[in-house]
């Protein structure tokens, strides 16, 4: 998947009222290279996300731009009304990430020299 068509599915799922300012794109642009980038990590330094899992990409950014204002806070109350976050954000998507993993583990061979 483009990271333009990730960006517009993005879009789709906020809240088109919700507006942080004119460079909107450009802040969603940020949030889903960083998102990448973590997964990247997550699935052992890959070059790019498999197309099969660009939807935890869709998901952690809509995440990440929702706690907006809200970085490192790992609960907030108002008025009775309490909002809790996970620390990791792409927590509810380990199971995924694992079993894919799993799937395509590449038997590597070693030579050893004696």
């Amino acid at each position: 998947m483009t990271t333009q068509a990730i960006l517009d599915r993005v879009k789709r799922r906020i809240d088109p009222a919700d507006d942080i300012g004119p460079d909107l794109g450009a802040h969603l642009s940020d949030i889903i290279e960083d998102v990448t980038s973590q997964l990247l990590v997550k699935l052992g330094g890959l070059d790019a996300v498999p197309e099969r899992l660009s939807y935890i990409v869709v998901g952690v950014s809509v995440k990440m731009y929702n706690r907006i204002g809200s970085e490192g806070t790992a609960s907030h109350t108002v008025d009775g009304e309490t909002m809790t976050w996970s620390s990791d954000p792409f927590a509810e998507y380990l199971d995924d990430i694992t079993a894919y993993l799993n799937a395509n583990k590449t038997r590597r061979s070693y030579v050893q020299f004696l």
